[in-house]
């Protein structure tokens, strides 16, 4: 991984909440956030980070949208701006979540939960909720497979780890992720793009999503 810049968190809030404007499973949670606060979908489409009160704004519907995931971070997390080679995303982390590892096979690595997704198929021990999160992941996966833009399959996956190591976890752009993996190492039906435009948070605490072998 190249790190490129520091950023702050506000940057972080705001293209977590325009990828997650785009995604089938959480617009509507976005939006519902958007309604409760009486805010303008435009604050994340058009987000100017210049400005104080928005970066206060977005952390808000963030909170409300998100609270388990964005909520449960490390407080004392350093962000960058980075970029990742083919061969370092080969080795990503899906997220500490049961219906992701479950579709890895227990192992928490993306290239399993892509070989999972792309034979269609729900893993046997997964049951009743986790069977059907299980489903709906693999449907969402295989639809941005065939049908999203490149160019947005690649905007900005927010990833974790810690500062002494060399596994990153993906905290938000898990099913881009998969479809990506599944388009260019397992399909292989196109080139694998440029080195992968990513945020990356950086952290020497606990963190109970993060996988750390």
């Amino acid at each position: 991984m190249t790190f490129l810049e520091r950023v702050s968190p506000d940057v972080v809030a705001a293209c977590w909440l325009k990828a997650e404007l785009s995604s089938p499973r959480f617009r509507p949670r976005v939006i519902a956030a958007l309604k409760r606060l009486d805010l303008s979908s435009r604050l994340i489409r058009r987000p100017i980070l210049a400005s104080v009160r928005e970066n206060r704004l977005r952390h808000q519907v963030l909170r409300l949208h998100r609270g388990d995931l964005w909520g449960g971070l490390p407080h004392r997390t350093e962000w960058w701006r980075a970029v990742i080679p083919p061969q370092e995303f080969r080795r990503l982390r899906v997220i500490n979540y049961p219906t992701w590892t479950l579709l890895s096979r227990d192992t928490g690595r993306l290239s399993a939960a892509a070989t999972v997704i792309a034979r269609g198929i729900v893993p046997a021990q997964a049951t009743g909720r986790w069977a059907h999160e299980a489903r709906a992941v693999i449907t969402n996966v295989l639809q941005i497979r065939d049908r999203l833009p490149e160019v947005e399959i690649q905007n900005q996956f927010i990833l974790m780890g810690q500062s002494t190591g060399r596994i990153w976890t993906i905290l938000e752009g898990n099913k881009r992720a998969t479809a990506l993996y599944i388009r260019h190492f397992l399909a292989k039906s196109a080139p694998f793009p440029p080195p992968i435009r990513v945020l990356v948070g950086l952290t020497e605490e606990r963190c109970a999503y993060l996988r750390l072998a």
